[in-house]
């Protein structure tokens, strides 16, 4: 027995020491791969990076029992190196998906900047996020202000705009933090952030963004092609077709929540059956329509902020 427990305590000594020095080995090549501006590399300075970048994730990914904590503390230590922690961020997701990586994931990202990371990635580990139930307006805040922000989504061949990849994100969270986190965007952003959130604001359509909204274009603290936009966005959202197909208030409502038959002739017809009280109702649909990053998902987002801003004004 007394053999038995000293071979046990051993090998439990065994097993923590080589946690420990996969950890150390970690950290050495971290601090021998990153503290560097991806933006500021060449070509050649980039694929050689990249070369060494691969040995990182190559040697977490040989241990993820030992890599998946060493990770973690690494993330929430480091403050100087942006880039280390959207990387490493991107890395634990591909490791763990448990609670505690999660945070630290998002803490990673919440502390990287936009600044040479290729923006699709930021988006999609965002989305993720942010469907996996966590707080992502810090990360939709980001990307909103960031001057000229294009993101491609590669796989349906589209790029969007920051405003239109931010909807994806600001789904996310629900209509009331989402308005929250754009207001605050409006009052202490940057003028690129303000304006995209302003326009993303008048599409969430809330009481609340409606006012703050109308109150920045009559003190025109927008810019005229801002709050033009805000304006030509109203009147076509806004604009009722000349539908022949009718509804029962019942059977729209029932469609909405269906997640399906959102085609031009029923946002039509729901607009004319739909009373503002609806629309709750129809904001929870529009918050379940959107899966994944995809056009087909945004556009069924548009259609139905059409129906929710017609019968919000009625």
């Amino acid at each position: 027995m007394i053999r038995y427990f000293t071979a046990f305590l051993l090998s439990i000594v065994s097993i923590t020491a080589y946690a420990q020095d996969v950890c150390t080995q970690l950290t050495k090549l971290k601090q021998e791969c990153y503290g560097f501006k991806p933006e500021t590399l060449n070509d050649a300075q980039q694929q050689a990076k990249s070369a060494q970048l691969d040995k990182f994730w190559e040697l977490a990914k040989s241990d993820k029992k030992s890599s998946v904590p060493c990770l973690r503390a690494m993330i929430k230590a480091e403050n100087n190196d942006p880039y280390f922690c959207f990387d490493a961020s991107s890395l634990l997701l591909s490791l763990d998906e448990s609670a505690e990586s999660l945070d630290a994931i998002l803490a990673g990202a919440k502390k990287s900047t936009l600044d040479g990371l290729q923006l699709e990635s930021y988006l999609q580990l965002s989305f993720y996020l942010g469907k996996k139930g966590l707080d992502v307006s810090a990360l939709a805040e980001k990307l909103i202000s960031y001057p000229n922000a294009h993101i491609p989504l590669i796989q349906h061949a589209i790029t969007l705009n920051a405003i239109d990849a931010c909807l994806f994100l600001y789904n996310t969270i629900g209509d009331a933090k989402a308005e929250q986190s754009l207001i605050n965007t409006i009052t202490n952003g940057n003028e690129t952030g303000r304006n995209n959130a302003a326009v993303v604001l008048n599409l969430i359509s809330t009481n609340r963004g409606d006012s703050l909204i109308n109150k920045l274009i009559a003190q025109k603290q927008l810019p005229d092609s801002v709050s033009k936009f805000i304006l030509k966005d109203r009147e076509s959202f806004t604009t009722k077709a000349d539908c022949k197909a009718t509804l029962s208030r019942e059977s729209a409502l029932q469609k909405a929540r269906s997640q399906g038959n959102d085609d031009e002739d029923y946002i039509c017809a729901a607009s004319k059956a739909l009373k503002p009280e609806d629309a709750d109702a129809v904001r929870e649909a529009r918050y379940k329509t959107i899966r994944g990053l995809s056009d087909e998902g945004l556009g069924r987002y548009f259609r139905l902020t059409a129906l929710l801003m017609n019968i919000r004004h009625k």
